[in-house]
């Protein structure tokens, strides 16, 4: 029996509900990851690893808790796109509180928009140290929002037009008080 595995990088945040990034970058190596009973290694994923994700039901989640979704491809809240540089997302936030917790904390930048992914790895392929695995067939579980990610820099995530929503009520707001200090 295989175990489940988890893998990190990031995305990015920007203004309204939507999230949208690259979640797996294909090719590209892992940072050290240490894994119990286990030498460290670093690892990539090949393209097509996943295989045909039509009609998975895969989750986004917070820090890989099963309790924290935020979008699922069955209820048609989280769309995949595989690309040649890796697994794109595009993500509704819930209006729950998770999903406004994970916004906020994204707007401020507490969340860097680091992404990580659980699947099960079904064909891999290491070097002869042990120290670098390319896995090459696996099963797509989840994906998650986290704080720190094995791919790190190389994934990312944003909200859209969060920013964009936040400067032009500034701006309205700004607008607003001018004019009422036009009339005083």
């Amino acid at each position: 029996m295989t175990s489940l595995e988890r893998r990190s990088v990031s995305i990015a945040a920007p203004a309204g509900r939507t999230l949208a990034g690259l979640a797996i970058p294909y090719g590209k190596w892992s940072r050290e990851i240490s894994e119990p009973f286990a030498p460290q290694f670093r690892e990539r994923i090949s393209r097509g690893a996943f295989g045909d994700l039509e009609g998975a039901d895969i989750k986004l989640l917070f820090n890989h808790d099963s309790s924290a979704l935020l979008a699922r491809t069955r209820s048609g809240t989280l769309a995949l796109t595989d690309t040649a540089a890796g697994l794109r997302f595009t993500a509704e936030l819930a209006d729950t509180s998770i999903g406004r917790d994970v916004r906020a904390l994204l707007e401020r930048g507490d969340l860097s928009g680091e992404m990580s992914f659980g699947f099960y790895v079904d064909r891999d392929e290491w070097n002869p140290r042990r120290t670098e695995r390319t896995v090459t067939a696996a099963r797509l579980v989840e994906l998650s929002v986290v704080v720190d990610a094995a791919y790190g820099d190389k994934t990312n995530s944003s909200l859209r037009d969060v920013h964009a929503a936040a400067n032009e009520a500034a701006r309205l707001r700004l607008e607003i008080h001018k004019q009422r200090m036009q009339h005083v």
